[in-house]
């Protein structure tokens, strides 16, 4: 909307606003240059990420007439150079720098709540916030126009409303912290669908609460990606979706038709998301596979959603998969995806994740994930990461209804002992095998220290974690020689 001027700030901007601001009474607060420029150096991951916006965000402040909160990490995990922002830490925040304009959280937050880590209960939360409005891009620009009274906006939600504003939209990342300089070190998630092809999902899962299943036109994806590319991003992830498999009912015919352009734009990285196994296997599961090995580049994964090998919590939990079709799917994707790209990473590479905290969890689950992932291991196929976590229970899901978190709380006391096996014996050798000793890797990106360490990344998804010995300069691009494997990430030398 050309009568709106519009500006990006990242929960960094708000942290280092409060950490180094200075109170002007109630005009706001300013920020020293030299204090900036003083704690901008170091490598403090809840403040490294500063927009373009830092320097003036007290001027944009005082400007601003709402302030658009997209907040919710469903994936909990460690991050290594960030700290994604929770509902509770930005309430606070506005809270203390006395933020007066008008309030909007969107996002997964306002759907089913947000939290960094698994192993509870989630809520939404509304106070402290004017407004909360669930997938608010779809309606934001009739929002204004009806003066934000939500009865009289069209508030549904279809691709088709959003065609145009994720192309004008694209020109937003130009704000991201440091992109002038550094735009290959960015990646954009471009959406291709909402909702789950299976109609009952699993238990755990709210893409079925939140969404009906629809697929975003390829055009418009295309589109996006143009946009994108036009802007300065160079790195891709076609993502967002239960299953990219599943695109269009799972046809190769018109899941070429969506990788293929993408492909012609020359993007460094082009990777993409989740996986069902079962589609795998599928009848044109080899074929797909194919397609995404040809257009894709090295390093790619696919997250299986497999969650549990254990019979009981398949059935109790409506998973999406079993052991054999698992198994299978991973030769499969191994079969034409394990040759080596010019990254030094194989091509393209199962993930499984695996989920504590499910209906039906015993002893036995870790006894059969434990007894499946050996055989993935003994036939010789390779895994690129397991993820292991702890659900987190959302509300009006099927686990929320039926057991909410009484096998977090009683079986909580045996997952630090079964996540060790599995990186001990599993993970370990894994890296070994993907890997080894005086592997070269390519155009990783030197991202932060922990000590005199410097930890490297590829671009990518799930990219692999590299520690190097010595401080390196930060924000380069560096190939690195494999010198040793840890149990989640390697060791290696600058070369």
């Amino acid at each position: 909307n050309k009568e709106n001027e519009v500006h990006y700030t990242t929960i960094d901007d708000f942290r280092a606003l409060q950490t180094l601001g200075r109170r002007l009474g109630e005009g706001g607060w300013e920020v020293s240059k030299k204090e900036f420029k003083k704690e901008a150096i170091k490598t403090n991951i809840k403040i490294k990420n500063l927009s373009k916006n830092f320097p003036q965000l007290n001027h944009i402040l005082q400007k601003t007439d709402y302030l658009i909160i997209i907040a919710g990490v469903h994936t909990p995990g460690k991050y290594l150079s960030a700290v994604p922002g929770t509902v509770v830490e930005t309430r606070q925040l506005l809270s203390n720098l006395n933020i007066c304009c008008k309030t909007i959280l969107t996002g997964p937050a306002a759907h089913c709540g947000s939290g960094l880590f698994g192993g509870r209960m989630v809520k939404v939360i509304t106070e402290g916030f004017d407004y909360v409005f669930s997938d608010l891009e779809y309606y934001l620009s009739d929002l204004i126009k009806t003066k934000f009274d939500i009865r009289k906006t069209d508030t549904e939600v279809n691709y088709k409303k959003i065609s145009k504003s994720a192309v004008l939209g694209a020109e937003i990342v130009k704000q991201y912290p440091d992109f002038e300089a550094n735009p290959d070190f960015f990646i954009a998630e471009i959406e291709t669908s909402k909702g789950c092809t299976r109609g009952i999902g699993c238990s755990f899962c709210t893409e079925p609460i939140k969404n009906k299943l629809e697929f975003r036109e390829q055009k418009d994806i295309i589109e996006e990606a143009k946009a994108l590319k036009k802007a300065g991003i160079n790195n891709f992830r076609i993502g967002k979706q239960s299953c990219f498999y599943s695109y269009k009912n799972g046809s190769p015919a018109e899941i070429e038709k969506l990788l293929k352009p993408i492909a012609e734009l020359n993007p460094k990285v082009l990777h993409i998301d989740n996986v069902n196994p079962a589609m795998v296997v599928s009848k044109d599961g080899g074929e797909i596979t194919k397609l995404i090995v040809k257009y894709c580049t090295a390093g790619n994964v696919a997250a299986f959603g497999v969650e549990s090998f254990d019979p009981v919590v398949i059935k109790e939990n409506n998973l999406n998969s079993n052991p054999e079709i698992t198994i299978e799917a991973a030769r499969i994707i191994n079969k034409y995806g394990a040759e080596r790209g010019d990254n030094g990473m194989p091509k393209f590479l199962p993930g499984i994740n695996i989920l504590f905290g499910l209906a039906g969890e015993s002893k036995k689950t870790h006894e059969e994930n434990m007894f499946w992932l050996k055989k993935i291991a003994d036939d010789g196929l390779l895994l690129r990461r397991i993820n292991i976590r702890e659900v987190a229970v959302f509300p009006e899901t099927m686990l929320y209804k039926t057991v909410k978190d009484k096998f977090l709380r009683k079986n909580r006391k045996y997952y630090w002992k079964w996540r060790n096996q599995i990186r001990q014996e599993i993970d370990f050798l894994m890296l070994q095998r993907l890997l080894p000793k005086g592997a070269i890797l390519r155009n990783l990106r030197t991202e932060i220290y922990d000590g005199n360490t410097t930890f490297c990344r590829q671009i990518g998804t799930y990219p692999l974690v590299t520690g190097v010995k010595e401080r390196l300069k930060l924000d380069e691009f560096i190939d690195i020689r494999v010198t040793g494997h840890m149990l989640r990430s390697i060791i290696g030398e600058k070369i």
